[in-house]
């Protein structure tokens, strides 16, 4: 056994005392300082150990716990992570157990829009939307009002347009955006906050499962939206979004401020290559906007102008047990393990109690 094999097996024997581990596969993503094992114990239950590289990760999975925390109290429609354990003070390096969760990655390129998944995918992001906004307050996880988010993505346009690498047509089309309030009218709800095909679960036609809760926030809902636009052929992404507000009211500009996000995150990912100093990746991001822009020009990428119908005030957005075409209402389990079917709840103003500044570790 090699040494980085005694390392795993010593911390997740502090971690998780009592438990025999027989296999291990590393799951460790590039672009996460994390490195992330998948391990099997001798009673084939699987467990993926989390082990931070730096202090901002550390701070990420604390994030994801407390979220965790808080996603356990729901009967949600879909399967979540649980967390089991930490090492203790004493290992070596720090490192956090979860239950794994099974399930494949959705694969948005093979989506056809007569799918039952495609119902299921706009049920599951309504279902989080739905989640309480108060859980969340009390939690201490981060809560974002639309001008706030206005004001950050602006200060990011102002760096990238700074670039140079961005065509001045884009950078029009986005600064008109940004600039218009109407299309930013909006309620803020729970987002998962960092959802990609990766992170969404399925088996067969069912969604089974939603991964990775460590920017669990209260934000826009389109946030949660631009993986579609991204990842999707624009008919199928219509089409989840549609599903989507089958069983939401949403506002009339999510489809826009969804996809502004998605085009946005171009930017983001050429100002993340210019941090890091590598002339290859700046080139790389900077030939997808390019892309981009030539698809601007081949008139492929919708207006984001908001709708000329939209109302002066925010939309309400009802939750989604209350929506006749969903079938799996979300519920809340008490402390006493009662369970509340919202559906059956008298919508009431929710408080904004202030944050536990506890820290988790």
């Amino acid at each position: 056994m090699g040494k980085p094999s005694l390392i795993l097996a010593a911390l997740a024997a502090d971690a998780l005392p009592g438990l025999r581990f027989i296999r291990v596969q590393n799951l460790t993503r590039e672009d996460v300082a994390i490195t992330v094992e998948l391990l099997t114990t001798d009673e084939d239950r699987l467990i993926l150990l989390k082990s931070p590289l730096n202090s901002l990760a550390n701070t990420g999975l604390g994030t994801e716990v407390r979220a965790l925390q808080v996603l356990k109290n729901l009967s949600l429609p879909f399967s979540i992570s649980t967390f089991l354990g930490k090492t203790s003070p004493k290992a070596i390096r720090n490192a956090l157990a979860f239950e794994y969760v099974p399930g494949s990655p959705i694969d948005m390129s093979r989506l056809r829009a007569d799918e039952p998944i495609i119902s299921a995918l706009g049920q599951t992001l309504s279902a989080i939307h739905s989640i309480p906004t108060a859980l969340v307050s009390n939690a201490g996880l981060p809560e974002y009002e639309p001008a706030e988010r206005v004001r950050e993505r602006v200060a990011e346009f102002d760096r990238a347009m700074d670039s140079g690498k961005i065509h001045p047509d884009l950078l029009e089309r986005w600064q008109s955006a940004l600039f218009d309030v109407n299309l930013f009218k909006y309620n803020p709800t729970v987002v998962h906050g960092s959802l990609k095909s990766d992170f969404v679960l399925t088996e067969g036609h069912d969604v089974v499962g939603v991964i990775e809760w460590g920017n669990l926030s209260i934000d826009d809902p389109a946030a949660d939206l631009a993986f579609v636009f991204g990842e999707a052929q624009p008919d199928i992404a219509d089409a989840i979004t549609l599903a989507y507000e089958g069983s939401t009211r949403a506002d009339r500009n999510i489809k826009q401020r969804a996809h502004l996000y998605y085009e946005l995150s171009y930017a983001s990912y050429l100002l993340s290559c210019i941090n890091r100093g590598i002339e290859e990746d700046i080139e790389t991001a900077a030939a997808m906007l390019s892309d981009l822009h030539a698809e601007l020009l081949a008139g492929n990428l919708p207006s984001l102008r908001p709708s000329d119908f939209a109302s002066s005030t925010p939309e309400v957005i009802v939750p989604i047990s209350q929506a006749a075409s969903f079938t799996a209402p979300v519920a809340i389990v008490t402390d006493t393990i009662e369970v509340v079917d919202l559906a059956e709840s008298t919508p009431k103003s929710e408080p904004n109690p202030k944050r536990d500044e506890d820290e988790l570790f």
